[in-house]
């Protein structure tokens, strides 16, 4: 028997791993041109905005306040891959600028923020003031949407939970559990199966065209909420695999009603194709879809979908089911029968959650630095009350499911605190970290930024946050002239250097196109030289300076 501190170590940490990964998969920012807090002789005449990921241009927006109040936008932004350009009017007064913008990430979350440059002098007042003013009308959703976002996805979610569930209960734990009950009691199996038939055909019945209903309204509800057109909605990967989800599900629909009412072997395969393809759809719409090496991230998301199928729908499932069973069968004889699906079904969830915390582990790698924000912003909030959730259907599980007599209240409760986890999930995976105020961000949103010009080239530098005994992140991004990556930029290298006896060599790995990635520690505060070399086609040279002074 397990112990009661092994059991608990295993549900916080199957909580702890399972949910974090969600919540720092929006789109962030890497650098502005110009530069956060740069005070420059001459007025711009564009701004760009480059982020960790590729953005949509459908839904991008930018405003541009100068120092008189009045707006020098010009015509609508531009997006190349992961840089939000902006085209500026002539006359941009001296003083402090406001840069407000609000895009549309990969994962299909709209984000917004804003930053403030200066021309010639820095204005005086309030001009962090007006920077949150244009971050909030650049954003400008309706008050209710991320209710009612987070609503639609958790919906969808549970569907898909629910036809996994349905599925592997019926085919790993009900019918062999009744093929063997028949062999020693076939009075008390049939009982159980002529209760159980008719509720798990009313779940086959009304779950896939609910989920295909659900996954429609998604689509418009995604419109109004990112502030963007229907036909805008379906442009994006989001809405297109909200129609797959609908399509899927409408395929499934008869399978799965063959499978409840005792179909074949063959039958259940059959239905199990479209749903194993819907449990797919989450990782492809959202935030695993969006990191540098997607189709890992989205494996492993889908192997995540498929155990909280195994393990959250199957309760479900038996919640819905046990308390017919169990009044049409005795006391006195059903005691082998439960017995026999607890043993099933325990084998079933223990493996669901090894795969839960397996996968937690990786996607929390992949997606995630730190939990420093748990603290601090919603989405930790959120996460803090899906973990005690967890932790307390994980318990649930097993400490009361261990008697037959009480199996039926027990997966009643769990799946009670199941269906209040995936609630979480929708709110869960539609917030991301609370951005910087515009007041913070002037202070310290890019603590080493450094651009460069070479040619008809443009080459930015960032260290991230600039900070001495702490890993600091190292961006090199080379544009052409049009905001692409400028693609006969071979290589780059970063050295940091304090005198003739200290050198550091940032280690970079080249992620993409004209942009490389590393990492570096800085043993000591003070100040430090920047040296960035670029190599340029086969024989070309390039290298530019910058002063670090890490704090």
């Amino acid at each position: 028997m397990v112990s009661l501190r092994r059991l608990l170590v295993v549900a916080i940490t199957t909580a702890l791993l399972m949910v974090p990964a969600n919540a720092l998969g929006h789109a962030t920012v890497i650098s502005t041109t110009p530069a956060t807090n740069a005070v420059i002789k001459t007025a711009p005449t564009a701004v760009s905005i480059t982020f960790n990921e590729n953005i949509n241009s459908i839904g991008a927006r930018v405003q541009v306040i100068g120092a008189d109040g009045k707006h020098y936008e010009a015509g609508s932004p531009t997006v190349a891959g992961h840089v939000l350009s902006a085209a500026l009017a002539t006359g941009l007064p001296q003083g402090t600028a406001t840069v407000a913008w609000s895009v549309i990430s990969g994962d299909g979350h709209r984000v917004n923020s804003a930053f403030l440059f200066s021309v010639g002098h820095e204005s005086t007042g309030g001009a962090a003031a007006a920077a949150s003013a244009a971050a909030a009308a650049t954003d400008a959703r309706p008050a209710s949407a991320t209710t009612i976002s987070a609503l639609s996805r958790a919906l969808r979610f549970a569907g898909i939970v629910l036809l996994l569930g349905l599925l592997l209960v019926i085919a790993f734990v009900w019918d062999p559990t009744l093929r063997r009950g028949r062999t020693e009691d076939p009075t008390t199996a049939d009982a159980a199966d002529a209760a159980f038939r008719p509720i798990a055909v009313l779940l086959a019945r009304l779950a896939p065209p609910l989920l295909a209903a659900i996954a429609v309204i998604a689509i418009p509800i995604d419109a109004w909420s990112d502030g963007i057109t229907t036909r805008g909605a379906l442009d994006l990967r989001q809405g297109q695999i909200a129609v797959a989800q609908a399509v899927l599900a409408l395929v499934a629909w008869p399978l799965i009603v063959r499978v409840a009412r005792g179909g074949s072997q063959r039958i259940v395969i059959a239905a199990l194709i479209p749903v194993l393809l819907l449990a797919l759809t989450p990782g492809l719409s959202g935030h695993a879809s969006a990191q540098s090496t997607p189709w890992l991230s989205i494996a492993i998301d889908w192997v995540h979908v498929l155990a909280a199928g195994a393990w959250g729908g199957s309760v479900l499932v038996l919640a819905a089911t046990a308390p017919a069973v169990y009044r049409a069968t005795t006391a006195e004889t059903r005691g082998p029968l439960v017995r026999g699906l607890v043993s099933r079904f325990t084998r079933v969830a223990l493996l669901a959650l090894a795969a839960l915390v397996a996968t937690g582990v990786l996607a929390t790698l992949m997606l995630t630095n730190t939990f420093s924000d748990v603290w601090t912003t919603s989405w930790g909030r959120v996460l803090i009350a899906k973990v005690v959730v967890v932790v307390l259907a994980v318990l649930t599980a097993g400490i009361v499911r261990r008697g037959s007599r009480r199996f039926s209240n027990a997966v009643q409760l769990e799946a009670l605190l199941i269906v209040v986890a995936i609630a979480l999930t929708g709110t869960l995976t539609g917030l991301a970290p609370q951005a910087p105020t515009v007041a913070a961000a002037a202070a310290a949103n890019m603590p080493f930024h450094l651009t460069q010009k070479i040619d008809a080239r443009e080459a930015q530098v960032d260290i991230t946050p600039g900070r001495a005994r702490q890993a600091n992140e190292v961006h090199v991004i080379v544009t052409n002239g049009v905001g692409q990556p400028a693609l006969d930029v071979k290589d780059a290298s970063v050295v940091l250097s304090r005198d003739a006896d200290t050198t550091l060599h940032v280690p970079l790995t080249q992620i993409e196109t004209a942009h490389w990635t590393g990492s570096i520690r800085i043993p000591t505060a003070g100040t430090w030289t920047v040296v960035v070399r670029l190599r340029i086609g086969d024989f070309r040279e390039e290298s530019f300076h910058g002063v670090l002074t890490a704090s």
